[in-house]
């Protein structure tokens, strides 16, 4: 008999998240629909980080934005992959502010699914005009 082995993947997100993750997250979701612990590991992690595999927040990172590049059929560019954390950093450290009730966001992009804020048309327009490589 031989013990299935668990994913390293799935034990730095954590079973839970990464089921959140491959089983909820789709074109419909939105900021409001992540949850709070996973919005929490989103808003801090740190982009300083020269080796991801050793911060279970840019792993936690790196896989939602895997799901969206997914979802939107896309395939990410390694490139912008900085860009892409940055950009989900800002968006959940914005979702958090508002639903503590610190601040509110009037933009109509919101409102957007999340996939497409990421990987999407949306994504691309804020990635070309705040490049950070």
């Amino acid at each position: 008999m031989t013990a299935k082995k668990e994913n390293p993947v799935v034990r730095a997100i954590g079973g839970d998240i990464f089921w959140w993750m491959a089983e909820t997250f789709d074109r419909k979701t939105r900021l409001r629909d992540i949850p709070d612990e996973l919005l929490d590991r989103l808003s801090t992690v740190d982009i300083t980080v020269k080796n991801y595999e050793e911060d279970t927040n840019s792993i936690t990172a790196i896989a939602l934005i895997t799901f969206a590049f997914k979802v939107a059929q896309k395939v990410q560019l390694p490139h912008e992959a900085l860009s892409n954390i940055t950009l989900l950093k800002v968006l959940a450290k914005n979702e958090k502010a508002v639903r503590a009730g610190k601040r509110e966001l009037a933009s109509p992009y919101w409102d957007t699914p999340l996939y497409e804020l990421i990987a999407g048309e949306v994504g691309e327009r804020i990635r070309s005009r705040f490049p950070l490589i």
